[in-house]
Order: C-alpha cells, then sequence, then structure tokens
C-alpha cells in the first residue's frame, strides 16, 4: 500500500496546481460565463451552474490522472527506477515553476463557447467542469499538471491517480465557484481584475506549486527503496507456507508438519494442510478431512475424501480441494450444531490443464481461483443454496489470479502478470482493490494467502523451493 506522506504530497500538489488553471482564460471565461452576467438565468442559475460544475471537474481530474495510473499498472510501473525518474520530472517541473518558465507544450484549445446556448447553461457548466477537470483540453498554466500526470503513470497505482486528480478536480472548480456568483459584485470584480492586472499573483501561485512538487519529488526519492508498494513485512516465518488465520488464530505447515498458533503457544498437530476458522480447526489425515476443536484441538468429526490437499473452515462449512486423476474439484460440507459434517456439495469442478486453487471460507462465502487455458479467474461460491451460485470477481485474459482468500468482505489474492507478482488487497466485486507487495516476475514468487484483522499473511517461495510466511499491514 502506498505510504501516506506521498499520498499527501500528491493531493497538496494536485490542489495547488489545479487552482493555478483559475488564471488561464478557460479559467477567466468559466467565471464570466456560469456568473450572472453569463445568461439571463440569475443567480439562481447560477448556483445550479455552479453545483454541476463543481462535480465535473473533480470527475474530470479523476478520469485522467486515474487512467494514467491505471496505465502505469498494466505497464508493470511502480519500481525504484520510476519513482526515481518520477523525481526527478517532478523536481525538474518545479524548478521551472519557481523560475517562472513559460510553459511548453501548451495547450491553445479553449472551451466550446457555443455550448452556453445550445443546452441548458447547469447542463452546459457540467461539460465545461469535465473540460476543465482533464487538464490537457484546454490551457495549462503549470508546468505541475505534465509533472504530476507523469508521476501517476510512474508510481503506476490507482490510488495515487485518484488522490491526484481529486484533488486537481477540487483546485479547479473551487476558485471558480466561489468567484462565479460574484461577478456582477464589485467584490468579484475587484478580484478578477486583481488576478488579471497583477503578474505577481500568478507568480506567487506558480511559486506554491514549485514547493509542493519539491515535496511530491522529495517523498518519492525517500519511498524509492521500497516502491512499488514493497510493504515492509512485520513478521517472518522460516520454512512456513500456506497460511490460515481467524481472529487471534493462525495456522501453516513448517517443514511438512502442521502448525497452530494462538497467543503466541505454537502447537503441532498430526495431519497436513491445516486451517482455522469460527471455532474450529481442520487438518487433513489418512486421506480424510479431520475437524477439531480450535480450542482443545481434539477432533470432533472426519470425512473421508480420495486426494484432498487444500482446506478451508469457518462456523458453519468445511471446504476442501481434491485431485481425482486428471479433475480437480471443490466440495463444501455443512457442519450442523452436533459439530458433526454433513454431507458434501460440489462447488466446483474442472478438467486438466485447467486448475483451481485451494479454497478459502468466511460466512457463506467460499472463494477459490480458476485457471484455464487463455483466461484466469476469481470465483465467489453462496455456499447453503440447493445450487453453489458462483459468481465471478474477477477475470482477465493476460494476467494470473491466484492464492484468494476471504474476510468477511475483503478479499486478498496474488496478480501475476509478465513483468511482476503483485498481492491485492481490496472488497469483494470492487475493482483490483490496492497492492500490498509487489516483485518482479522471477523468484522468490508470491504464494497462498490469508487475512486476519489489518494483517495479511502470504508465503514466498525460493527458486529451490524454500519458503517463508510473511504478514504486512494491509
Amino acid at each position: 500500500m502506498l505510504a501516506e506522506p506521498l499520498l499527501i504530497a500528491l493531493a497538496l500538489a494536485g490542489l495547488l496546481v489545479g487552482a493555478t488553471g483559475t488564471w488561464s482564460p478557460c479559467g477567466f471565461s468559466m467565471i464570466e460565463t456560469i456568473g450572472p452576467t453569463g445568461h439571463t438565468g440569475g443567480t439562481r442559475t447560477t448556483l445550479a451552474a455552479c453545483a454541476t460544475f463543481g462535480p465535473a471537474a473533480v470527475l474530470g481530474g479523476a478520469l485522467t490522472f486515474g487512467v494514467l495510473a491505471l496505465l502505469g499498472e498494466t505497464l508493470g510501473a511502480g519500481g525504484t527506477v520510476a519513482y526515481v525518474a518520477a523525481a526527478a520530472v517532478t523536481l525538474a517541473a518545479a524548478v521551472a515553476e519557481a523560475r517562472g518558465v513559460r510553459i511548453v507544450p501548451q495547450v491553445r484549445r479553449q472551451l466550446p463557447i457555443g455550448w452556453r446556448t445550445a443546452m441548458p447553461m447547469p447542463v452546459a457548466a457540467a461539460g465545461y467542469g469535465v473540460l476543465l477537470g482533464l487538464g490537457f483540453t484546454t490551457f495549462v498554466l503549470s508546468y505541475g499538471v505534465w509533472a504530476l500526470m507523469g508521476a501517476c503513470v510512474a508510481i503506476g497505482d490507482p490510488t495515487a491517480g485518484l488522490v491526484a486528480g481529486l484533488a486537481f478536480g477540487i483546485g479547479r472548480a473551487v476558485p471558480i465557484v466561489i468567484l462565479a456568483p460574484l461577478a456582477d459584485r464589485r467584490s468579484g470584480e475587484r478580484a478578477c481584475e486583481a488576478m488579471a492586472m497583477r503578474p505577481g499573483l500568478l507568480r506567487g501561485a506558480r511559486a506554491g506549486d514549485a514547493v509542493a512538487l519539491a515535496g511530491v519529488a522529495a517523498v518519492l526519492l525517500a519511498t524509492a527503496g521500497t516502491a512499488g508498494a514493497q510493504a515492509e513485512t512485520e513478521r517472518t516465518i522460516q520454512g512456513g507456507s500456506d497460511p490460515s488465520a481467524a481472529g487471534p488464530s493462525l495456522a501453516y505447515e513448517l517443514g511438512g508438519r502442521a502448525i497452530i498458533e494462538r497467543g503466541g503457544d505454537r502447537t503441532e498437530v498430526q495431519g497436513s494442510d491445516p486451517a482455522v476458522g469460527g471455532p474450529y480447526a481442520a487438518v487433513v489425515r489418512d486421506g480424510a478431512v479431520a475437524l477439531l476443536d480450535s480450542s482443545s484441538l481434539e477432533e470432533l468429526d472426519r470425512v473421508p475424501l480420495a486426494g484432498v490437499d487444500g482446506v478451508a473452515v469457518a462456523k458453519d462449512w468445511l471446504v476442501a480441494r481434491a485431485h481425482h486423476g486428471a479433475r480437480d474439484t471443490i466440495i463444501a460440507f455443512p457442519i450442523n450444531g452436533r459439530e458433526a459434517i454433513g454431507n458434501g456439495k460440489l462447488v466446483a469442478s474442472t478438467r486438466s490443464p485447467s486448475q483451481l486453487s485451494r479454497p478459502s471460507v468466511d460466512g457463506k462465502t467460499a472463494v477459490y481461483a480458476l485457471s484455464k487455458r487463455g483466461a484466469s479467474l476469481l470465483l465467489a461460491a453462496k455456499l447453503g443454496k440447493r445450487k453453489s451460485r458462483n459468481r465471478r470477481l474477477r477475470s482477465s485474459k493476460t494476467s494470473a489470479f491466484t492464492a484468494p482468500s476471504i474476510s468477511g468482505s475483503t478479499l486478498a489474492y496474488v496478480e501475476t502478470t509478465r513483468r511482476s507478482q503483485s498481492l491485492r488487497v481490496g472488497t469483494i466485486g470492487r475493482g483490483k482493490g490496492h497492492r500490498v507487495y509487489r516483485r518482479g516476475s522471477g523468484p522468490p514468487t508470491l504464494w497462498s494467502t490469508a487475512l486476519a484483522g489489518k494483517q495479511v499473511y502470504f508465503t514466498l517461495v525460493q527458486r529451490n523451493g524454500d519458503a517463508s510466511l510473511k504478514t504486512a499491514r494491509r
């Protein structure tokens, strides 16, 4: 996840750079156009136009910078080199702003004046707002516009793009929304005259941009060493792998042994592929899945399942993956009030070369990944229905999704591209989420994940097969 100082620096720079755009011909024109003297609707129409202009400008900023950040993410940006390059560009822009260098390249396109006569003023104002918020569609009054766009591509994180874009849109909108209703009053006229007749005000605005851009450059350089959301891990368990977490309990494999931790106490449990969830734990024993009491670790029940090699457990459900020849299956078993395992229900099935991942379950939702020729999918199954309803959460033909885990409405998973591997955490059904950890495409490889509170557990596997279990804040 991006460091908070970088987001703050981007927000401040975006706000000031956006506000500097008020000095452009389009900025002055907008004050006059939606002000009371620009139409026959009076103050009521002006207020309505301001109400549509402001959100539209914010939307335009979010679109430009958000899309550029997504482009950077797609290109695999976000590493140390990209951060240093972005810092250099941003610092150069800061120097140019401080010296008042003429803006190049300059966009000399102005707002389409015909809109205000062809459509109601509030509708036209919304269109004008989008164009101003986009940044590159009208006059540019600060090198910060180009520098922040480049920085968003280099950082390659949608959160950074949205923060910079929203701040830029707010900066463009607020001065106009404040001045437009005063355009027919002496106070408004004096303000506009001062902006137009006193070059020192624009120089001061650009100097403020310079300071903010220098701040962005400084933060980029300070975080370049851990760029790409390379979160500092809080704990490492050498040899640990395949985590499962629930509250204070953590289960994982360590050198082929099943380990369950609670309150700092580590207990070895007979079996393999351990999992914890709700009041239970589960392990694979002698070709069966054993359900255990999470406190005493006594076996409550077991269900035979040939080929099982992945288990997840929650308060009401036990979910397992098994291999049967060339076929992978995921089966969900209800846990009844007598702490006994009920009859299994098929959740998913696929034949080689397609593969199913280890499942994860919380409440009545199980998640898993399906890798097949030409596509990768993350899916969620709603348990407890007569027939499981599998919902597509993510899909891609260019990225591979693996190792999903769920906690409430939060989803963690690994995304692999040709350039990198990223551990992502987000909300089910709402975009790709943010990166918690990122590596290049080579070993060590990001493997299984688990969620517990504000922590995310993940496995790193070295080229020789050695694994380590790590913990990071999400």
